[in-house]
């Protein structure tokens, strides 16, 4: 739960330390351009959630703004009774599962089949070119994780990339700590161990710099007509 404390006056040299709960008060007391600051905190969080569920671009582009539309409209119920991050993964998800009922081309791949398995080559012989080695590693941890089942691949998503706390993610998906921890070890399981050693997930599925400047404005866009009518 975030620790919010009321204030009379933002300081709009500080927007990225202001807590959740805080933001979400100035945004509902008529402060709709506040509504931002949770696109820009959230957006990679969001992003890889819904990426969990669908790999199409325009898919995914839709579901996180009708994810974020939804979260404006619906903010006042918002109570601050668990992390606004928690919350806003419910909403994502279940735009998702809705936006794939609707769709018959979204089908898991078993990663168990052995020869859908990327394997990466042996670091010790590494080129002089880095980044570009690293650039196709992170690549090669993306086809893998497309591959993981999709309960294992929303939780793996979650915390090897996005690094959240097993009691964030059981509180967002609705399972106990123990079964979301069984799920992330099968996971890591199917992953394969090349893969983890010598790669780096938590630069996979990044939404950043023209992607995030982009979603804001859209969403932001859609607000503001909201706001009028």
């Amino acid at each position: 739960m975030n620790n919010c404390k009321p204030i009379s006056k933002i300081d709009m040299s500080a927007l990225g330390t202001i807590p959740d709960c805080i933001v979400v008060k100035k945004v509902l007391e008529g402060d709709t351009e506040l509504f931002e600051i949770l696109l820009r905190r959230y957006n990679e969080l969001l992003f890889r959630t819904i990426r969990s569920y669908m790999d199409r671009p325009s898919d995914i582009d839709d579901v996180m703004q009708d994810t974020y539309i939804k979260a404006f409209q619906k903010l006042y119920q918002f109570k601050n009774e668990s992390l606004f991050s928690t919350w806003l993964i419910r909403i994502g998800i279940n735009e998702a599962l809705q936006r794939k009922r609707k769709s018959k081309r979204y089908q898991t791949v078993d990663i168990s089949n052995e020869k859908e398995i990327i394997q990466i080559a042996d670091m010790s012989i590494m080129n002089p070119e880095r980044k570009t080695m690293h650039a196709e590693s992170v690549q090669m941890v993306e086809k893998a994780i497309d591959l993981l089942p999709e309960k294992y691949k929303i939780v793996y998503m979650l915390k090897e990339v996005q690094d959240l706390e097993i009691s964030e993610i059981s509180n967002s998906l609705g399972l106990s700590n123990s079964n979301v921890k069984v799920r992330l070890h099968r996971a890591r399981n199917m992953m394969k161990d090349a893969i983890m050693k010598f790669s780096d997930a938590k630069n996979a599925f990044e939404f950043g710099n023209s992607k995030c400047d982009r979603l804001v404005d859209q969403v932001m866009a859609k607000i503001q007509k909201l706001t009028r009518n």
